[in-house]
């Protein structure tokens, strides 16, 4: 084979050209990526918030109540109650309205309220084949002191 001017042998003209191609696909693809898992990671951030607010809202609202004189130390805590602290706590920060798909539900186990939340992330970048949503979890704990 004969070399060129350059000093390339012929047929080999472009291929620096199908790399610099390949490794922008790669690097495309990887910002699509971090950038959809970091809107995810976000996301779960504020509903762990939300869910610690709930939460606590809800294991003070009932701490007011079982510290009542004639309470007796051994209450057994109304759930209903407990459902109640916790809507009236995402109403007051609107929390349907800052995730979508927002469900939730409430939990209490002997002095243990915990509260479940669910939402779905919006995904900034949707190539074909990838979710377009992401699905995002919280779960928060508290213990309700009675005395």
């Amino acid at each position: 084979m004969s070399e060129s001017r350059w000093g390339r042998r012929r047929g080999e003209d472009g291929q620096m050209t199908v790399l610099i191609i390949g490794f922008m696909v790669v690097i495309l693809l990887m910002v699509v990526v971090v950038t959809d898992i970091s809107k995810a990671f976000l996301v779960r951030r504020d509903l762990d918030a939300t869910a610690d607010g709930a939460v606590l809202a809800a294991a003070n609202g009932l701490a007011a109540v079982y510290a009542q004189p004639g309470s007796g130390g051994n209450a057994a805590i109304d759930p209903e109650q407990a459902r109640q602290l916790t809507a009236d706590y995402l109403n007051q920060v609107a929390a349907s309205n800052r995730f979508d798909a927002l469900d939730w539900s409430v939990d209490v186990e002997g002095t243990t309220v915990t509260v479940h939340l669910t939402s779905i992330a919006d995904l900034p970048f949707s190539p074909p084949g990838f979710p377009t949503t992401a699905d995002v979890q919280s779960e928060s704990a508290a213990i309700v002191p009675i005395r």
